[in-house]
């Protein structure tokens, strides 16, 4: 079996703390990200060489810092919902025509892990008899914000499936759950190549004119395919298809109400991320970042703090967060996109100050790493070295810098810093000029080919 972690979301629906350069799967929860989580799931039934990730470029980066340079990555060409990545997956793995592949969302939260694996060993025999298997969850509560399946004719350890219904209202979805008819659609996917590619032939009208493409053919014609999901593409419409009772318990983690049946709670039903003091406050996620969080007399209550941004929801109204972060994206609000924080290939920087003709940054670059060779016509820099050791280029003169040293970039110089050291590097950049935004970069070599 090989498996496929779907990894290319923007996944914005945990904003502040998650963001488009910046989505939930590489949010680091309870002290690992949800990607890592599901890698290491997948690794209870496949070799880490039989483990791919689909993700677009912008994240490939993210991925090889969570995951190890060596992981298999597919960079999809463009943002085309899961049925395309789905379909360009199998074209680029290079999977016998009767392997098994399964297909998992980057973002969800399974446990335990044991039955993820026992599971996943059911889906692997229905899947080689020529079945499509997806995952279906028994539902707990009754929840609008889920895709459920009506249970069919059983086969096997499986059920025929009946009906799709996406996102009901609460009362047909009470109706659902109290018939025990009903599973939540996981978005877990397991096949072979072969019936994956047939299904797409046969029945995903919008995609089939693609799938006898080659590779590179598909890559060149990528953004010609429709942005359709798998499930509306081939799921809904394919005579192959089982849903398979999961026993392992689920979340597609796709709202703060979700993360809050997650996390721990205290004997006031408050669940608490990083320094929070709650006085009469109840039934209420408060998640702090770098400063002290105080709530009092408060009940269900979302609070997310992040320097930049503090959201304050009613618990049961956070599945409209999505429909916030796009409202900010029209009103041009860069908070909608970016953290403080902005991760590249090379390390990150964060925003520590910022004023009028002025700005101060914290500049971390990884060991072996280097920005690219660059100038800006707007701005001069000045760094000072806080830990390890950089060599710098200013100009024609290339030399070291050490913890406490300094060094002055004056504006229209071409300038470059390297991490030469076996820790991390840490610099403050104090930037002064009129212009100060990161489109002031002139690219004259870059690691990464970026202009």
């Amino acid at each position: 079996m090989k498996a496929v972690i779907l990894s290319g979301g923007e996944g914005t629906r945990l904003f502040p703390l998650s963001r488009e350069s910046f989505p939930k799967q590489f949010v680091k929860l309870n002290g690992k990200s949800l990607l890592e989580k599901t890698f290491e799931r997948c690794l209870t039934v496949c070799d880490r060489k039989e483990i791919f990730i689909s993700t677009n470029e912008k994240y490939v980066f993210l991925v090889k810092d969570t995951l190890g340079e060596d992981v298999n990555v597919i960079t999809e060409p463009a943002a085309r919902n899961t049925a395309p990545a789905i379909l360009y997956a199998i074209k680029n793995i290079k999977a016998d025509e009767s392997e098994v592949i399964a297909f998992c969302p980057s973002d969800h939260e399974i446990y335990p892990t044991s039955a993820f694996a026992e599971d996943m060993k059911k889906a692997e025999e229905l899947a080689s008899k020529g079945y499509i298997v997806l995952f279906g969850i028994r539902p707990s509560k009754p929840e609008t914000g889920y895709g459920y399946i009506k249970k069919g004719e059983p086969i096997e350890s499986a059920y025929k499936a009946e009906e799709f219904r996406e996102k009901p209202s609460f009362e047909e979805a009470k109706r659902f759950v109290e018939s025990n008819q009903y599973l939540w659609n996981s978005g877990i996917y397991v096949a072979r190549a072969d019936t994956f590619l047939n299904e797409f032939k046969k029945v995903a009208d919008e995609l089939s004119p693609f799938v006898d493409h080659e590779p590179e053919q598909l890559k060149k014609e990528f953004e010609k395919l429709p942005s359709i999901s798998i499930d509306y593409a081939v799921a809904e419409r394919s005579s192959k298809l089982v849903v398979l009772p999961a026993s392992f318990n689920w979340s597609d983690v796709g709202s703060w109400d979700s993360l809050y049946e997650l996390y721990p709670k205290d004997e006031k039903g408050n669940a608490v991320k990083g320094d929070v003091f709650a006085v009469d406050t109840a039934n209420s996620f408060i998640a702090g970042d770098k400063r002290l969080v105080i709530t009092l007399g408060i009940e269900d209550i979302v609070v997310a703090d992040t320097p930049d941004v503090v959201l304050i929801a009613k618990r049961g109204h956070t599945q409209k967060v999505k429909d916030v972060v796009n409202a900010l994206k029209k009103m041009g609000k860069k908070e909608a996109v970016e953290h403080t924080v902005s991760y590249r290939p090379w390390g990150s920087f964060e925003v520590l100050l910022k004023g009028e003709r002025f700005k101060v940054k914290r500049v971390k670059v990884k060991p072996g790493k280097k920005l690219s060779l660059q100038l800006h016509h707007h701005r001069a820099e000045h760094w000072i070295v806080v830990k390890g050791t950089a060599r710098i280029t200013i100009g024609d003169k290339t030399f070291y810098l050490h913890e406490n040293e300094s060094a002055y970039v004056p504006k229209s110089t071409v300038h470059r810093i390297e991490n030469v050291g076996k820790i991390p590097l840490e610099i403050i950049e104090i930037q002064t000029g009129e212009y100060l935004e990161e489109d002031d970069i002139i690219r004259l070599e870059d690691d990464w080919e970026r202009r």
